[in-house]
């Protein structure tokens, strides 16, 4: 603080510099003038004390950190005490003496002048008062008194003495408040260093601006990241300066400009404000502005590059599928919308493999997954042109430049030929087919869903035709689509209301020729809309979950049905994989036997091949434990599909019912019939109960007799009846099975 005292002396040089000799001139003059020695050499002394102030001002004028400050400020302390002592020497001389009234007010004017400039100005010290005082206020104040007439001398005397003791008050009043001034600064000063480490030392580029947005500070991280030289503090650049005159972001005009434009808007608000710079070396940096309560802002640049490029990467990859690498239906979805909004003409093509569930199923997961890759880069690699992504499941999306429907269905077959391939995973070669549909842009859709549900429906078409099929949407296929979603609705809603009936067809003990069974068929009940055939029911129910729903309220009526008939009448229900595989599904069905008194050995169940096909392990648990408590268990359609002689082998079943495929037309065409023989006589060499059905005729009721079948069923006998024709179709049924047998032995 007094090195600031000291320094802050230059400031009253000029002052000193004129005021000073004047009045020693005017001393000098006051004591020429009485021809006092004593006035002489106290005005020399006066001289030499001015000359001491002005050298120690003009010392400091100059921020020479060689400079002795407290040699500097002994020379102004010894200076104005001699300059005091001079004064009061000269006043005290002058007015001893008779001289002329001119001499003696010169003489007092010059010294109380320069006691109320040494003391009342910034520089005045306590002790410098003090010590002029007693040097110069008291001599001339008791020399007036004395020497001055009354009543003047003594008023002249006592204002000077007056005078002088304000002078120490004023002295030490100013002094206090420079002090406190200084010191203020000094904490000012302190505090801005500390900041200004604390800037320096962060690691984050920190920028601090005034309340007219110009640069107060800034640290070393800030300046590397912009590219710029450390700013001259006296004349600071506005912020938008500084960016603008940034090196390192002249190639990012356009991005500047824009953010320059919205952060002079936000500034005028003194809102808060975001942005993003771009570097020339395409580094990204994250600008924050935060407004500093009082005036003023905090800006903060942050290179983000890192983050913004796995933000980028993040985006890429939930647009990419993981097991192919191809875009998945997100991106797929985006690529269609834009080329749709370009109205250009292409084709959307749905790829849907066949097979692939086996492949996970005997291989496993992992297998299916490099099946899928390979199968991902044959569709990318097909043709130059294609944008093919995986929509997920074994299911792929392609789009192509085409403008003609023939040339889309020619890189369909393409497309199918491609997966056709064979492929070899070590020492498993594996193979699988592909259905497609097909739908033009903008014929079929303008809309992003709306061409991709068109292209949906023609690959349900396709898939419903067997092998590798291509199909092209038609307008057919949505009225299609709407009829079935209708009939299922109406499906659902007659399952769950219960209205469904119960249709009943014998079946014939070839041996005694009478009937020991009725098979229960699901039918519709009458809704007052198009009628539904039970196959289609079966399946509604199946892919609804409501399986379970059908086969229990089938095996309610007809359990009760067949319970009230007389004799020992067995019942067949036909059951799905669906309902077989679901962990309470025995104990249900025993349950609705013990209702209404049927015994367990009086049921059977029909499960067809395909069925045990896609879930033959889920299923046996309850076949086991169905055989146990006597239900007898029966492959339906055998024949039908891929039958598979392992599987038969392997199955816990009691009964084999022979597709109506094998026996229809077969008693004309020999390989036909010997076809169904060999079926019989595989059903007979596993001890397998055998049942043909679809006998429409009496020939291949005899072709199943010759054949060694125990059972049969079809329109030849009796077609399905309701209930309340159960009696009317057994007897049918036996007379017509009786009338075969007579015909045989007639002949």
């Amino acid at each position: 603080m007094q090195a600031e005292l000291t320094r802050d002396l230059g400031n009253y040089f000029w002052s000193f510099a004129f005021a000073g000799p004047v009045a020693a001139v005017l001393a000098i003059a006051a004591a020429l003038a009485v021809k006092s020695l004593p006035a002489l050499f106290f005005s020399g002394l006066a001289l030499a004390g001015f000359a001491f102030v002005i050298f120690a001002c003009h010392a400091v004028r100059t921020p020479d950190p060689e400079v002795d400050l407290e040699e500097v400020e002994a020379r102004y302390l010894l200076g104005t005490i001699i300059v005091a002592v001079g004064l009061g020497g000269i006043v005290a001389s002058v007015l001893g003496q008779n001289s002329p009234f001119f001499a003696q007010a010169l003489a007092v004017m010059v010294a109380l002048a320069t006691l109320g400039a040494a003391n009342g100005a910034g520089p005045g010290r306590p002790l410098i008062a003090l010590v002029q005082f007693p040097a110069i206020s008291l001599p001339i104040g008791i020399a007036l008194i004395r020497f001055w007439p009354a009543p003047w001398g003594v008023g002249a005397g006592a204002g000077v003495l007056v005078f002088g003791l304000l002078c120490v008050s004023m002295a030490r009043s100013g002094y206090a408040a420079h002090t406190e001034l200084l010191l203020a600064r000094e904490a000012q000063a302190a505090e801005r260093q500390r900041l200004d480490t604390a800037v320096q030392t962060l690691s984050q580029a920190i920028t601090i601006l005034d309340a007219a947005t110009r640069v107060v500070a800034m640290n070393s991280s800030a300046m590397a990241l912009l590219g710029v030289k450390p700013l001259d503090p006296a004349n600071p650049p506005t912020f938008a300066e500084l960016l603008a005159d940034a090196p390192n972001l002249q190639t990012a005009a356009t991005n500047r400009a824009e953010f320059l434009g919205h952060a002079t808007m936000l500034v005028n608000l003194r809102q808060p404000f975001n942005a993003a710079l771009h570097l020339n070396d395409n580094r990204v940096v994250d600008l924050e502005c935060q407004p500093v309560p009082g005036g003023g802002w905090v800006t903060v640049m942050r290179d983000s590059t890192g983050e913004h490029n796995a933000i980028a990467e993040l985006n890429r990859e939930i647009r990419r599928c993981p097991v192919t690498g191809l875009p998945n239906r997100r991106a797929f979805m985006e690529e269609l919308d834009q080329r749709l909004l370009k109205g250009s003409n292409f084709a959307l093509m749905i790829v849907d493999l066949d097979g692939f569930k086996q492949v996970n199923d005997r291989y496993g997961h992992a297998m299916g997954d490099r099946v899928i890759t390979r199968v991902g880069f044959r569709l990318r690699t097909a043709d130059p042109g294609l944008f093919a992504s995986r929509m997920g499941g074994d299911e792929f999306a392609i789009l192509a430049e085409s403008d003609d429907v023939e040339g889309a269905l020619a890189l369909a077959r393409v497309l199918i030929d491609a997966v056709d391939q064979p492929a070899r995973f070590g020492d498993a070669e594996i193979q699988v087919g592909a259905a497609v549909g097909v739908a033009m842009s903008p014929d079929n859709g303008q809309i992003g869903e709306d061409l991709l549900r068109a292209a949906d429906l023609a690959l349900l078409s396709a898939k419903g035709h067997p092998g590798s099929h291509i199909c092209l949407f038609t307008p057919d296929l949505k009225l299609l689509s709407a009829r079935n979603a209708g009939v299922e609705s109406r499906v659902r809603s007659a399952l769950r209301a219960g209205n469904i009936d119960v249709a009943y067809q014998p079946l014939v003990d070839l041996e005694t020729g009478t009937v020991v069974a009725l098979e229960a068929l699901a039918r519709w009940l009458p809704d007052g809309g198009e009628p539904v055939a039970p196959a289609e029911m079966v399946r509604i129910a199946e892919a609804r979950g409501l399986i379970g729903t059908l086969r229990r309220l089938v095996l309610e009526q007809a359990a009760a049905v067949v319970a009230g008939l007389p004799g020992p009448m067995n019942l067949w229900i036909n059951a799905s994989v669906h309902d077989l595989r679901l962990p309470g599904m025995v104990d249900e069905v025993l349950a609705e036997l013990q209702v209404v008194g049927l015994p367990p050995h009086r049921l059977a169940l029909e499960v067809t091949e395909t069925a045990l096909m896609t879930d033959e392990d889920a299923c046996r648990s309850n076949i086991e434990r169905l055989i146990k408590l006597g239900v007898g268990v029966a492959m339906d359609d055998f024949g039908a599909g891929f039958s598979s002689l392992d599987r038969l082998r392997r199955l816990p079943i009691n009964a084999l019912k022979i597709s109506g495929s094998l026996l229809s037309g077969a008693p004309g065409q020999a390989m036909a019939a010997d076809i169904f023989r060999v079926a019989a006589s595989l059903g007979h060499s596993m001890d397998l109960m055998l049942v043909a059905e679809g006998v429409e005729s009496r020939e291949e009721l005899e072709l199943a007799r010759a054949a060694g079948i125990h059972r049969v069923q079809g329109f030849a006998l009796s077609p399905p009846v309701p209930a309340s024709q159960i009696p009317e179709a057994i007897a049918s049924a036996e007379a017509a099975a009786n009338t075969g047998l007579q015909l045989r032995a007639a002949s």
